[in-house]
């Protein structure tokens, strides 16, 4: 909208009113890109459209001098003193108060304040300038890793569609149409390097290239977040890096949850997660048609990418590329709000989910034309993503409540996600190809795991119910733990290695479902020593093949490997103590005939075995050990084999709580 005058309302008055070439306010399309709804970008849009158009102080009031046409505002001759004008044209006649409770003197001190001719000094006047799209990108000689002569692109032509066939179906993140070795060297060092860096520890061929690669990656993932870069594969290139790369030295050396945050942080500062608008242009505070920086910021990517993609040929004009390009910026902005989510439920910080005009819409997002085959697997992850944390928060509700149920709590989650289980999730003996057979066997874990957090959520939470109650929801945990631990186990032996390169929080969820069951055990079962043996062969079948995953190809070293050593270190500590006791309790029951020996609480504590001299523990010690109120852990901070005295176990406990979050902590 555009200022002009119009005398036709008497004189002494200033009217505003549309010029006759912009539409009526009224057929003002609704914007797309939410910039009401954005402080910050509301002001940014505002500051550009008032630059755009500024002028020296006053202007348009000497152009009104020379305007023989416009009306007499001042109802006076000549120049008029900045003071003298303000209260004129708040005193017209045709003056209508918008009903604020300020003085009129207040009120004329503004205005005057704008009509002086002195000019107010604006410090930091680019602050809110529209980026340029080549300065926020990490490119150029000094991090490439073809120039710095880390790797060829003749081994990047060969890794490539390592990554898209290995890797791919189970990220799903990129476009294999666009993401060319070539598109993405232009964009971003950083997802190159990783593409290549991950590409290369799955590969048996790559064992040389593959570590100065992840040292590269490594250090580029530091520069960019400290040299404030930001784009759509830069975010990418952290997805990647932090749910395939191998793990730190130390944990206090993980810096996953810190980019993490930050991907995050890039993800919605870039408006991800709006809608990409389909008109460049705007309505914004000042009435003109202008670009938004959100839509700004679009076309600039588009004609950036266009540039950059001399390989397309004839694409580079097609439409599609630009909706593809559309598509790229979605599917990143869920796999990366499906990755902060996960983080955020391991740390028992489940909160509504974000819900945008594309995940209110996302069941049909994966039939789109230009939508990648693993496109439908991103989609069910929202809506299981979706469906947990609005169970998690009918659980919260429901557990102040008696059920005539004792399984209350296994039975709403199977009825809440049975159709979720029917709609997306295919059975195992289906006939899928090999990419769909990966992306479907990652999606069960997924949803196993959700399965089990939520059991041992309504466990961490149980506290007004009464003792049966809680029994119940323990059988239930333990039964979805073990179950989870068979399928890891026949899964990993009949597929093998397309599944080695599952993400980071799935290892750890596995070995998390092991511990669970053995600290459940003694909570059920005590005194069973033939049943907890064959508990401990099972869980030592799962730190086989996390070992196993972790460390094939023989030049890679996964966190799936660290888990399963980890874990096998707690299962012959636990065996040891089982067979101590159980041998003790041989004993003592032929010497003396006393009664059984409580081997899952002697022992658990570093406590000798009870023999015929031992008095009878005090019932209160017993109570007081209950892995889900005690924060005592005697599995995973007491036993320290020998050459492990630098408390590598805490290591270990901490990767848990930092992947499985309060159905972990509550026990560690």
């Amino acid at each position: 909208m555009s200022p002009s005058l119009q005398g036709d309302c008497g004189p002494g008055v200033l009217q505003m009113s549309l010029s006759p070439s912009e539409p009526n306010s009224d057929s003002i399309p609704h914007e797309s890109n939410g910039t009401v709804s954005n402080p910050l970008g509301l002001v940014a849009d505002a500051c550009g459209e008032a630059q755009a158009l500024y002028q020296e102080p006053n202007a348009a009031l000497s152009l009104l001098d020379r305007n023989a046409d416009s009306i007499n505002l001042l109802n006076t001759s000549g120049q008029a003193e900045p003071a003298e004008l303000a209260r004129n044209l708040l005193g017209q006649s045709g003056y209508v108060s918008i009903g604020r409770n300020l003085n009129k003197e207040t009120l004329e001190y503004g205005l005057c304040t704008l009509l002086r001719d002195e000019v107010r000094t604006c410090r930091y006047k680019g602050y809110f300038r529209q980026p340029d799209m080549k300065e926020d990108r990490d490119t150029g000689p000094d991090l490439d890793p073809v120039d710095l002569g880390l790797v060829s692109m003749e081994e990047a032509y060969y890794l490539f569609p390592c990554f898209f066939e290995r890797l791919h179906p189970i990220n799903g993140i990129l476009d294999p149409m666009l993401h060319t070795p070539e598109f993405v060297r232009s964009r971003s060092a950083l997802l190159f390097t990783w593409i290549l860096a991950i590409s290369a520890q799955y590969d048996h061929q790559s064992g040389a290239i593959s570590k100065r690669l992840r040292i590269h990656g490594e250090h580029l993932s530091k520069h960019v977040h400290a040299s404030g870069a930001k784009s759509v594969e830069i975010a990418q290139g952290y997805y990647i890096s932090l749910l395939s790369a191998a793990p730190a030295n130390t944990l206090a050396e993980e810096r996953s949850w810190l980019y993490t945050i930050h991907a995050f942080g890039v993800a919605a500062e870039l408006g991800l997660d709006r809608e990409a608008p389909t008109s460049g242009l705007s309505h914004n505070i000042l009435g003109l048609k202008r670009p938004s920086q959100l839509a700004a910021r679009h076309y600039q990517d588009l004609e950036s990418s266009v540039a950059a993609s001399g390989e397309l040929g004839d694409q580079a004009d097609d439409p599609a590329f630009a909706e593809r390009l559309a598509r790229n910026r979605e599917r990143t902005w869920l796999r990366i709000l499906l990755w902060e989510r996960a983080h955020s439920a391991a740390r028992g910080r489940v909160s509504a989910f974000p819900e945008t005009e594309l995940t209110r819409t996302i069941e049909t997002w994966y039939l789109h034309p230009l939508a990648d085959p693993n496109d439908k697997y991103t989609c069910a992850f929202i809506l299981l993503r979706r469906h947990l944390g609005v169970l998690n928060d009918e659980l919260k509700r429901q557990l102040r409540f008696p059920h005539t149920s004792r399984h209350w709590v296994r039975e709403l989650f199977d009825l809440t996600l049975q159709p979720w289980c029917l709609a997306w999730l295919q059975p195992s003996d289906a006939p899928l190809t090999p990419s769909e057979r990966i992306s479907n066997t990652f999606l069960r874990y997924v949803y196993l795991h959700g399965r089990l957090w939520t059991l041992s959520f309504a466990l961490h939470g149980h506290s007004g119910g009464t003792q049966e109650d809680a029994d119940a929801i323990k059988e239930d945990c333990f039964e979805a733990a073990v179950n989870c631990c068979e399928i890891a186990v026949q899964d990993l032996q009949e597929i093998g290695e397309p599944l080695y390169c599952m993400l980071a929080p799935t290892w750890a969820m596995i070995s998390y479902t092991a511990v669970l069951a053995l600290r459940l055990f003694p909570l059920l079962y005590r005194g069973q020593v033939a049943r907890e043996v064959e508990l401990l062969a099972l869980l030592a079948q799962v730190a086989l093949q996390l070992e196993r995953a972790g460390t094939t190809p023989s030049h890679r070293f996964g966190i799936a490997a660290i888990l399963g050593q980890h874990l096998f270190m707690i299962l012959r500590t636990r065996l040891d103590l089982v067979l101590s006791a159980a041998h003790a309790q041989a004993q003592s029951s032929q010497s003396q005939g006393s009664g059984p020996v409580d081997i899952n609480y002697q022992g658990a504590h570093g406590l000798e075995p009870m023999n015929n001299n031992s008095n009878h523990q005090p019932e209160s010690s017993l109570q007081s050990f209950d892995p889900f109120s005690s924060a005592f852990d005697p599995f995973l901070t007491l036993p320290l084999l020998p050459g492990e005295e630098n408390g590598s176990t805490e290591w270990f406990t901490g990767v848990l709580w930092d992947w499985a979050g309060q159905g972990f902590g509550s026990i560690a």
